[in-house]
C-alpha cells in the first residue's frame, strides 16, 4: 500500500486550508513521508526555520507512520529533537518516520529531516500513547481529496474495508 494520505483539516501541519505549512504526507515502504519547503513566516533566526516547527513536523510524519502501521489511534506521549544542521527557509527537505516497537499501549518511532543531498538536519525519537479517540471521529474531520481507496479503507472500521 502507498499513496497520498489525508489532511486533517484543522491541523497546523498537515491541514490543507489552516495557513499553516500545508504539509502532503504520503505513505509507503512501511513509513509517512512528506517533501517541504519551508516558508521565511516560519523562520526563528533569520532564514533558519524554527525549531518547534522542525519538531512539529517530526512529529506529524511519526504519528502518521504509527497510524499507518497499526491503525491505532494515539497521542504523543513524549518527544526528543535533536538539531544537526540548519533547515532553511526556502530550500527542500524530506521528512520521514519510523516505526521501532511497540511495548505494551505505547509505541516508539524515529524521525529524519534530510536535505536534498540526504544529509540529516534532524532527528527525533518519540513515543506515542493509545489514544481513546475513534476512527470515525477522525474521519470526519481529514480531507480526503486525491487520496486512494486503498488508504480511505485504513479509515473504515475493521472488518468493513
Amino acid at each position: 500500500m502507498d499513496g497520498l494520505l489525508p489532511g486533517y483539516k484543522k491541523c497546523f501541519f498537515c491541514g490543507p486550508a489552516t495557513g499553516g505549512l500545508g504539509l502532503e504526507l504520503r505513505y509507503g515502504d512501511g513509513k509517512a513521508a512528506c517533501e517541504f519547503t519551508a516558508s521565511d513566516k516560519f523562520q526563528g533566526y533569520d532564514g533558519i526555520l524554527h525549531g518547534g516547527i522542525v519538531s512539529g513536523i517530526l512529529d506529524e510524519v511519526m504519528w502518521w507512520t504509527v497510524f499507518t502501521q497499526t491503525r491505532q489511534m494515539c497521542a504523543t506521549s513524549r518527544i526528543e529533537v535533536e538539531f544537526k544542521r540548519p533547515v532553511e527557509c526556502g530550500k527542500v527537505y524530506r521528512a520521514s518516520g519510523s516505526f521501532l516497537k511497540k511495548t505494551g499501549k505505547i509505541y516508539y518511532l524515529s524521525g529524519l529531516i534530510e536535505d536534498e543531498r540526504g544529509k540529516v538536519c534532524a532527528r527525533g525519537n518519540a513515543s506515542f500513547r493509545e489514544f481513546m479517540f475513534t476512527l470515525e471521529e477522525l474521519a470526519m474531520h481529514l480531507d480526503f481529496r486525491g487520496v486512494s481507496d486503498e488508504i480511505r479503507a485504513l479509515f473504515q472500521p475493521q472488518g468493513l474495508t
